[in-house]
């Protein structure tokens, strides 16, 4: 029996060693030496056993065992113990039994962080942590397992977190992030230092999402030809299948995205009266401060207050001090709300000249367009549509933009009306192809449009097939389509 044990213990040395590829402190000085290191490995065996079976009571004593006398052991004791404890928590009735659980997650946390070089010197590649991504999962699990969750606590910590990992926040961090933020200034709405707080998480977040579904852009999607011969009405379009990489992207962060949008419009932070009175005072006491004033800009951009006074008073400020695009654009809206669009016009294209960054470019471009489609303006939409599909080419929102362009321009009797349609579909399509964050949006849209397509009950008396090239007048072709 001895034997038996004794050669159960070898093996789990053996894996231990081959699984984390040791490079760092030895084994025996993590485990111990003798009786200890038989105790420790011991109690390795009888925890992992028990996790593997969900019985997470049962593991609880060898664990604690392990993670006390020997916290170098292996990464895995950290992990697995902080997926145990958070199962238990959730199934646990009594609040102390909770509150106990909670305090060894807690510990955990800080334990890791306390040993985290060691521990990332004979970690593998996939289990080597950092100190930002280990506080953002502590802030996570506090702000969500926490019996008494203070919000000010929580945001604390997701904010050191993320402050370390930026663009590489994970995706469910980012969603516990904004919603605790969101909490956070529900429960100070006077306090204009956490407004102010709550609209820069918001834009943070979405520029981190924004740059890692940009990333999504660079796998290419696969292409399932339309058949417009087909019985089966969903064959007669082009299917658009995102590789397995821009998926997995896609449905990590664009969930966040969608979040971060429905907290920020419940919230009424960026109300623009709201924003005008943070910023007014702030403004006229900045004026000199060109970094500052861009910075406003950005944000009264962004949330469609580029119509209010202060957005024009920090655009004139910033043109003064330097002719930078955001400025040379408060100038144009400026203008185009008073009705000089040949003037706003100029300034938009002053603000394309100065810019050197394209994406920067595209964003301006697209900024005029929708300004363009919003006045009525559809040529000049379609234009400024086309200049930012050549700045930046996986930009979905730019054909959706003329797809809607297209549907608006729709004239003539219905068989005709139908074909702008068609060519609108056409553009979703575009858009899914190039912009897989722009997959939903696209979808709704292309949906609506196919509402128009032209009956094929009337179709088959008319003698009209689906699949036949028809022209739009000053669109191009497409590809006739019946519902």
């Amino acid at each position: 029996m001895k034997k038996i044990l004794f050669a159960s213990l070898l093996a789990l040395v053996a894996v231990a060693a081959s699984a984390q590829d040791l490079k760092g402190t030895s084994l025996n000085d993590r485990i111990g030496h003798g009786q200890d290191s038989i105790d420790v490995l011991g109690s390795l065996s009888l925890y992992q056993d028990a996790f593997k079976r969900k019985s997470y009571v049962e593991a609880i004593e060898p664990w604690e065992y392990v993670f006390e006398k020997a916290p170098l052991s292996m990464v895995r004791v950290y992990t697995d113990g902080a997926w145990m404890f958070e199962q238990l928590i959730q199934a646990e009735t009594d609040a102390g039994k909770k509150k106990e659980y909670f305090d060894k997650l807690m510990a955990i946390y800080d334990q890791r962080l306390k040993y985290l070089d060691a521990l990332n010197s004979f970690a593998t590649p996939k289990t080597t942590s950092t100190k930002g991504n280990i506080i953002c999962r502590k802030a996570y699990d506090y702000y969500y397992f926490c019996p008494t969750v203070d919000n000010n606590v929580a945001y604390k910590m997701f904010k050191e977190g993320i402050d370390d990992m930026g663009p590489n926040t994970e995706g469910f961090v980012l969603y516990g992030f904004i919603e605790c933020s969101y909490n956070r200034f529900l429960q100070n709405k006077d306090n204009i230092d956490v407004r102010q707080d709550f609209i820069q998480d918001y834009m943070e977040t979405n520029d981190i999402c924004d740059r890692l579904l940009d990333q999504a852009k660079e796998f290419p999607a696969e292409t399932i030809p339309a058949d417009p011969e087909s019985e089966d009405s969903t064959k007669w379009v082009d299917q658009v299948v995102l590789s397995p990489e821009a998926q997995k992207i896609v449905d990590n962060y664009q969930p966040v995205q969608i979040k971060a949008n429905e907290l920020f419009v419940s919230s009424g932070a960026a109300d623009c009266d709201a924003l005008e009175k943070i910023y007014g005072a702030q403004v006229e006491a900045n004026k000199t401060n060109l970094q500052y004033l861009n910075s406003v800009l950005a944000i009264l951009t962004n949330f469609e207050c580029d119509k209010s006074n202060i957005y024009y008073v920090a655009a004139d400020y910033a043109y003064q001090i330097n002719k930078t695009p955001q400025a040379a654009i408060g100038k144009a809206s400026k203008l185009l709300k008073e009705g000089d669009v040949n003037g706003a016009i100029k300034y938009f294209d002053e603000a394309l000249s100065l810019e050197t960054d394209n994406a920067k470019k595209a964003k301006y471009s697209y900024i005029v367009a929708a300004l363009m489609y919003r006045k009525g303006n559809l040529a000049q939409c379609r234009a400024y549509c086309q200049k930012t599909l050549q700045y930046n080419p996986s930009n979905g929102g730019a054909y959706l933009l003329q797809a809607s362009c297209i549907a608006r321009a729709a004239s003539g009797d219905h068989l005709q009306k139908s074909y702008y349609y068609c060519l609108a579909y056409d553009y979703c399509n575009k858009a899914k192809a190039v912009d897989p964050s722009s997959a939903a949006k696209a979808n709704r849209a292309a949906s609506s449009y196919a509402a128009h397509f032209y009956p094929k009950s009337e179709a088959f008396f008319a003698g009209i097939k689906a699949g036949q090239t028809v022209s739009v007048p000053g669109y191009g072709t497409t590809t006739l389509r019946l519902r």
